[in-house]
């Protein structure tokens, strides 16, 4: 009988073994995501100093309770590899225990074996005595004969039963093993799924803490930032308000000076009343009219009196009377309004007292005022000095001098340094590009050919044009392709004031001794920090063509094709300056630095000049894209260099050239002299240099000569006979028929959608309804 058990025992035990090693591979990861937990949660309990203006306690409270369920699920899942190990262990002991089954059921069949060859044994004697049996002992043996071959026959039957019994209890013993191993194993797969989904999910939990951060982190520096711009404000308004105070001080002291005049005026007519007083003998006017009432009273009787006597004295004396009486009656008159007008002068002394007692305590009130602004002022003009002081000793340039001692942007990371095939670099990018938003239920849908044509833009020129209608995606493709290639960008926002450098560059104050960085110069200095300096580096103008660039980016429109462009900046040569600068005021503009501007076209914009357009790199980017089936995640690589990018360019157009001279040579042969004679447009060196550098690359990622031709003669050549009033539809036609009849000869697979696209247009906008 074949040895099962000992079969079946190897056999459990090398499936018990895998079963171990998936065990201790799952416990070895877990206790790595355990580690990374770890670490996370160091880097969570960075200090914040100051916590933004919009800084939320419920939210960063739900936060904290959020990264401490992801503390205990990674402790609950150390436990269940606690409990994985413990039934392990159990499963190990249930193993020895089948095995000293086995042991015991192969001692017991020895056992039978042995009771097997003794019955035989005995069979044997049994044969011999039979052989040497004689007469007289025939009946004797046949009877112990028969009473053997019935213990024989009892003793097979026992052990036939025995076999059967061993059997059926090794196939119930097998199944209860197999059953138990199965279960086992689904218990371990699902354990183990468990662990995974727990372990995703805690690693995006782990990924959103650390967005968390970074935005928080990103909110204090912008903090710190308003903070020091409200120093700034608080100082010139300081410095408004003591000029104000002063002002007002200089208002309140000629008003003073105009009361004392008035006063004195009031006290030149006081005396004037006193005087007057003095000669009606200190009598006030009420008795003074009082004795006038009495002496007219003493002439009416007098007059009474005289009129009974009429005697010549007596007329001479009521005509001296009478004319007295005139004279009374005039300085009565005269009396009455001299004591009005003291009246009145009375109660405007009394005003002007008043008044002058304000203004006396106004004065004394701006007077302290005065010297508390003094004193502040005073205390202003130390700070300033010590600041000017200290300005003397500090770089004008403090964010880039900032960025030589950041140890984020000092040190060096690992780059993916070749690039082997262009063509699968394409179409990796552009899944890359689609997945690179953070929210995974948006996606960015775009073609091939605008991968290809941005890709080729980048070895053709530093200068990007997007151009489109708002909300086609134009800010996204450069910023997706930053992200999808590891590299870094930096998102500066045109304004429509913009005149000259300053605006985009910054300024330097001499009175402060500093100079006002903006944020596309902090851009250019980061770009070439050693952390960055081999890195793809993109600045998008938002909205380019708010502004002309033709006055603010002009100095880079010449710069850029230069070798090696800089940037002259003013400054205090005295003074420290960052570490990147030449000769202290001179800035690199670093080669591994792309400017993409994005341009919308509606009535808010300016038109740009053909001097931008001749320089740069055009696309147009529409609005309806379709979308298309994304095969997995792509594989997690370094970022990719700068100069692993260049070469992978370099190397096309080596092998590309000949395709490149066909494009210019089919453009220069069969358009120009028509072009140039019916529409006027004509092009130069620049041209053909940027189709050599162009048309290779796009070729090599995976398009071909026709679509690369078809995109540089839309995008540099029929873009100038657009929009124009004078141009005959028949020239229109002639160009269409001219290059649909020549295409052929360039490319026979494809046609120019592009430029067909811009005839047909201009044709339909010069004859409306027409086709």
């Amino acid at each position: 009988m074949p040895d099962t058990s000992h079969q079946y025992s190897n056999g459990y035990r090398d499936s018990q073994s895998s079963t171990n090693n998936h065990l201790l591979t799952d416990i070895e990861q877990l206790s790595i995501i355990a580690g990374q937990n770890l670490a996370e949660s160091e880097l969570a309990n960075l200090n914040i100093s100051i916590p933004p203006s919009d800084f939320n306690l419920e939210e960063c409270w739900y936060k904290a309770k959020l990264f401490e369920a992801a503390t205990k699920r990674a402790e609950e899942e150390a436990q269940k590899a606690r409990g994985l190990n413990e039934e392990k262990r159990q499963l190990k002991t249930q193993r020895q225990e089948l095995e000293e089954q086995s042991l015991q059921l192969n001692r017991e069949k020895d056992q039978l074996q042995r009771t097997k060859a003794e019955l035989y044994h005995k069979q044997r004697e049994l044969q011999e005595r039979e052989l040497n049996a004689e007469a007289g002992f025939i009946e004797q043996n046949r009877g112990a004969l028969a009473q053997l071959e019935n213990q024989t026959q009892g003793l097979r039957q026992e052990l036939e039963h025995f076999y059967k019994t061993i059997s059926q209890e090794r196939q119930v013993l097998i199944a209860e093993i197999e059953q138990k191993r199965v279960q086992v194993n689904q218990e371990i797969a699902a354990e183990r799924q468990e662990i995974e989904a727990h372990s995703n999910q805690t690693s995006e939990e782990r990924r959103l803490l650390r967005l968390e951060y970074r935005r928080v982190e990103s909110e204090r520096q912008l903090l710190e930032e308003d903070k020091q711009a409200l120093e700034e404000k608080i100082e010139q308004r300081t410095a408004v308000k003591v000029e104000t105070l002063q002002t007002k001080i200089r208002v309140l002291e000629q008003q003073l000076e105009k009361s004392r005049e008035l006063q004195k005026l009031l006290e030149t007519q006081l005396i004037q009343r006193l005087e007057a007083n003095r000669k009606f003998g200190q009598k006030t006017p009420e008795e003074v009219l009082e004795t006038l009432d009495i002496l007219g009273r003493e002439k009416a009787e007098l007059e009474q009196t005289l009129a009974s006597r009429l005697s010549e004295s007596a007329g001479t004396r009521l005509q001296e009377l009478e004319f007295q009486k005139e004279e009374w009656e005039t300085e009565r008159f005269r009396l009455s309004s001299r004591l009005q007008e003291l009246e009145r002068s009375i109660t405007y002394n009394r005003i002007a007292v008043t008044d002058l007692e304000t203004l006396r305590d106004e004065k004394e009130a701006l007077e302290a005022s005065n010297n508390r602004l003094r004193a502040a002022l005073n205390e202003l003009k130390a700070q300033v000095n010590e600041a000017v002081a200290q300005s003397q000793e500090r770089s004008p340039f403090p964010e880039c001098f900032r960025m030589d001692g950041d140890t984020r942007l000092q040190t060096e990371i690992p780059l993916c340094e070749n690039i082997p095939d262009l063509n699968e670099f394409a179409r990796d990018l552009r899944y890359r590009i689609a997945l690179s938003p953070i929210e995974q239920e948006k996606r960015l849908y775009y073609s091939e050919r605008d991968v290809r044509a941005f890709l080729g833009g980048l070895a053709m020129s530093h200068l990007h044009l997007l151009q489109g209608i708002s909300g086609t995606g134009k800010t996204s493709l450069p910023v997706a392709f930053a992200r999808a290639v590891g590299g870094e960008y930096k998102l500066v926002e045109v304004q429509a004031g913009w005149r000259d450098r300053q605006d985009i560059i910054g300024y330097y104050n001499a009175f402060e001794g500093r100079f006002y960085e903006s944020d596309f110069l902090k851009a250019i200095y980061e770009a070439q920090c050693p952390a960055n300096r081999q890195r793809i580096y993109i600045i998008i103008l938002d909205e380019m063509n708010l502004s002309r660039p033709e006055q603010y980016f002009a100095d880079f429109l010449s710069k850029l094709e230069q070798d090696s462009p800089t940037i002259g900046l003013t400054t205090d040569l005295d003074k420290p300056s960052p570490k990147l600068f030449q000769n202290g005021n001179i800035l690199p503009i670093p080669p591994n630095v792309w400017f993409v501007g994005t341009a919308n076209q509606d009535e808010t914009t300016l038109e740009l000049a053909d001097k931008t357009y001749d320089r740069s790199h055009i696309m147009e980017v529409q609005r309806n894209r379709e979308s298309f089936d994304i095969p997995g995640q792509p594989y997690p690589r370094h970022p990719i260099s700068y100069q692993a990018l260049m070469t992978s360019f370099r190397n096309a157009q080596r092998q590309y050239a000949d395709n490149a001279s066909r494009a210019y040579q089919f453009l220069n042969e069969t358009l120009a002299d028509f072009l140039e004679r019916r529409f006027k447009v004509g092009w130069g060196n620049r041209l053909e240099r940027q189709i050599k550098d162009f048309v290779p690359v796009v070729i090599a990622a995976g398009g071909s000569l026709g679509e690369a031709t078809d995109h540089i003669l839309a995008t540099k050549i029929l873009r100038k006979i657009r929009d124009r009033h004078d141009t005959p539809t028949s020239d229109l036609r002639q160009l269409k028929e001219d290059l649909l009849q020549y295409w052929s000869m360039l490319d026979g697979q494809t046609e120019p959608e592009q430029s067909l696209f811009i005839i047909d247009t201009e044709i339909r906008r010069l004859e409306p309804g027409e086709d």
